[in-house]
């Protein structure tokens, strides 16, 4: 595969795996990014992508795709027209399904490495590891930005990640860990910062809720590295699948 041509392509079967938390990039574009997977071309990041598109989570869409010169990853990919069509983005996404309860765990047990460091050491930046949790919990965040939007009630709006104050983090082992104290990550998944968002002074209780059911749910992580730091990776989404 040429990772600096002009790549283009129609992807009919993509799967969502969850989005991360927005973030506002150079051109004041607020975006998110998509871990996603699809069965004919294996795991895909779409960025940008909208806050209103649907890819939401489970969901199954066809779209059509592009290489993003700025990003080699091999797993990385843009919505074709993501700039110069931005406003219409999200109408060229079509959901052609939804992934039913008993589908969910078929699709991702496969797909679960062992340690995120099989990952790293692949040259893979996008996958899925089964975490044994050792705890959560929240950091101050250094790279806090002050300036905050407001809604017309007056309200804050916070969409950025970087707007918080707090950066929800994780404290794990993977299935088949390589490292003997595990892994401390950041967590980017979009809930939790909604839950920041929209309940002020309850933070810690997003933890229950985000896990309360774990006796009768499997626990998976989609796990993606940065661009500019391939080593550093990060929990983007949060599966909870029922157990069967």
């Amino acid at each position: 595969m040429n990772r600096r041509g002009n790549e283009t392509l129609i992807i009919d079967d993509l799967v969502i795996l969850g989005r991360s938390s927005p973030d506002t990039i150079k051109d004041n574009r607020v975006s998110v990014c998509v871990a996603s997977y699809s069965r004919t071309i294996g795991f895909v990041r779409l960025y940008p992508t909208r806050l209103d598109s649907p890819l939401r989570a489970w969901n199954i869409v066809s779209v059509p795709v592009e290489r993003n010169p700025k990003d080699a990853r091999p797993e990385s990919w843009k919505i074709t027209g993501s700039k110069s069509e931005w406003a219409r983005l999200s109408e060229k996404i079509t959901v052609v399904g939804r992934l039913k309860r008993e589908e969910k765990q078929r699709l991702v047990m496969p797909l679960a490495s062992g340690c995120v460091l099989d990952l790293r050491d692949r040259g893979r930046s996008l996958g899925i590891v089964r975490p044994r949790l050792k705890d959560c919990y929240f950091a101050d965040r250094e790279d806090r930005e002050s300036a905050i939007q407001m809604t017309l009630l007056g309200r804050a709006l916070e969409l950025d990640k970087h707007k918080y104050g707090l950066q929800p983090r994780v404290r794990y082992f993977c299935s088949n860990c390589r490292l003997a104290k595990g892994h401390d990550q950041q967590i980017l998944e979009w809930g939790i910062y909604e839950w920041l968002r929209k309940n002020p002074g309850k933070e810690d209780s997003v933890w229950t809720n985000l896990f309360w059911k774990e006796n009768q749910q499997d626990i998976y992580f989609v796990v993606g590295n940065q661009a500019k730091w391939p080593s550093s990776f990060m929990v983007i989404s949060v599966l909870r699948i029922p157990k069967t």
